[in-house]
């Protein structure tokens, strides 16, 4: 008889169809199907067969036997990667069937146990064997798994199964019973929830422009970034013949698989940040005693860097090789993968970089779809906490005249503190350790930028002093607070009296070249004519 495919699980017309309300159990709820056909005699000769139907969500069911009219019912996504034991089971006499009491049958030792796991396509099928020493009742159980949030009840299944034509109303036997257990997939399990924090955990911190950061780019291990384990259809063993003519028996059991790809991937913006290096990937994992535990990855081993320039952002992705995802679905269940990016970050007009990144992932229950996600700019990740931010500050300084001029080319320091600045020792200074110096402009004005503020964005204190002032003005000798914020407000006005011989000390700019100069020309002029004068004196006696 011509093998036939049954679509949807164990309905028959010679059984009562349970209800599909409880979500942990199989489509359809009766625990075994019945074996005869009216008038329809088992063949010896066809090869007997379950095949299970693993997918998200509760796809309709045809209930009559129907050919299914697509691979995938519709609405739902094929589960990879779960697996489920297969016995050959006996009714206890007296006993009605019932796969959650063991009491109520017994396992038969001469069939050899089978675990299957669901390929790609969400299907997995054990060979039950040929012919009528096959037939008999099978219990399947789905094993647990992380990914799945509760397993389909155990339920027993008749091979071959009976078969009723909707339309003819004739009966045959189906050698391959095809089965759809039921299941709620623990979403969040899958998910890798990325966060971006500091290295030092924090998720706000000031610093000057110029000087590194380091951020760290967090995601946990995915519930199936490995199947649940073991054997995809039975032990099997196959005999190759060698080049010489010798055999070996090579094992063919299908072990574990694992996820497809893991992508990290961080876009930088060249305007705020310089690019240095991937610092550290590791895998970090609880420990009892430590709290967690760094297993630091291998480069070009377990995972590769790239770093591609374009538009004015470079792009950084951090890939798991295999084996990085081997070592990744080998730690513990909550197992994070950390990798460190560092950076030279520069002050943008907004004072603050918000710094996020993606990630992309294939696991084992849908190998064939990217899962996207990323941490929000400007507020809470997928997983809720905040995305980090670098707050930078500024102090803003207006110079006048006592009569109101604005004035250029006034030279101001900052210091930390107001002791410093009446010292004149300790100024802020540059990345290169210069003395962080601003001059004003034409219209008087001057900005020190990317500041070091407090770690939440918040103003700081600096004490401001001027230590060079235009030509003809004397250098105001106070001392001004003012305070770092992300703003362009006038932090000081600062007043300088005028003075057409000013105390030369005391002043300064480029302009006190031409008085210099001017000054030595009058004192060289008189000390001549006061020289010429005595002459002609002396030359009239």
């Amino acid at each position: 008889m011509k093998k036939t495919k049954l679509i949807h699980a164990l309905s028959v017309c010679s059984l009562a169809l349970g209800t599909l309300g409880a979500v942990s159990a199989p489509l359809i709820q009766t625990h075994f199907a019945t074996v005869s056909a009216a008038g329809v005699v088992a063949d010896t000769t066809s090869e007997r067969s379950i095949t299970l139907h693993k997918y998200t969500g509760t796809p309709a069911v045809n209930t009559d036997g129907s050919e299914p009219s697509s691979t995938v019912p519709e609405g739902a996504k094929p589960l990879g990667g779960i697996s489920f034991t297969v016995q050959k089971v006996t009714k206890v006499a007296g006993k009605t069937f019932d796969a959650s009491d063991s009491s109520t049958y017994t396992v038969d030792t001469g069939f050899a146990e089978q675990t299957v796991t669901t390929a790609a396509d969400g299907t997995a099928s054990a060979d039950l064997g040929t012919g009528t020493s096959a037939d008999g009742y099978y219990l399947v159980t789905e094993q647990e798994s992380d990914a799945v949030k509760t397993a389909a009840a155990p339920f027993i299944v008749h091979v071959p199964m009976t078969h009723s034509d909707a339309t003819t109303n004739d009966k045959s036997l189906l050698y391959d019973v095809n089965v759809y257990p039921k299941n709620e997939v623990d979403t969040t399990s899958v998910l890798l929830n990325p966060v971006k924090t500091f290295d030092d955990d924090s998720t706000t911190k000031s610093v000057e422009s110029g000087a590194d950061v380091s951020w760290d780019l967090t995601i946990n291990r995915p519930s199936d970034i490995h199947d649940s384990g073991v054997v995809t259809a039975g032990n099997k063993s196959e005999t190759v013949t060698n080049a010489d003519g010798s055999t070996t028996t090579k094992d063919t059991t299908e072990y574990k698989t694992y996820a497809n790809e893991l992508r990290l991937v961080d876009t930088l913006d060249d305007s705020l940040m310089t690019y240095k290096d991937i610092s550290k990937v590791a895998i970090s994992s609880p420990n009892s005693k430590a709290g967690m535990t760094d297993t630091p990855l291998v480069k070009d081993t377990d995972y590769t860097v790239t770093a591609d320039d374009a538009d004015g952002k470079t792009t950084v992705t951090v890939k798991l090789t295999d084996e990085g995802i081997k070592k990744f679905a080998g730690a513990s269940k909550d197992s994070k993968l950390v990798a460190t990016i560092d950076t030279t970050v520069k002050a943008d007009s907004d004072a603050k970089i918000i710094n996020t990144f993606d990630t992309y992932y294939k696991g084992t229950i849908t190998p064939d779809t990217e899962t996207h996600q990323t941490t929000k700019p400007g507020g809470d990740g997928d997983d809720h906490t905040t995305t980090p931010t670098v707050y930078f500050g500024n102090v803003d300084v207006l110079k006048k005249s006592d009569n109101g001029d604005v004035l250029a080319n006034a030279t101001f320091t900052l210091y930390p503190t107001k002791a410093d600045a009446e010292a004149g020792t300790n100024p802020v200074t540059k990345k290169d350790g210069s003395t962080y110096k601003v001059t004003t402009d034409k219209d008087g004005k001057a900005e020190f930028t990317g500041l070091e503020v407090n770690s939440d964005g918040s103003a700081r204190d600096y004490y401001l002093v001027e230590t060079d002032a235009p030509a003809g003005y004397d250098i105001d000798q106070t001392v001004h607070l003012v305070h770092a914020t992300q703003d362009t407000d006038v932090d000081a006005t600062v007043v300088d009296n005028d003075n057409l011989l000013p105390n030369l000390p005391l002043t300064g700019s480029q302009e006190k070249i031409i008085l210099y100069a001017f000054t030595t020309v009058l004192i060289v002029a008189g000390a001549t004519g006061v020289y010429v004068m005595k002459r002609r004196q002396r030359e009239a006696k």
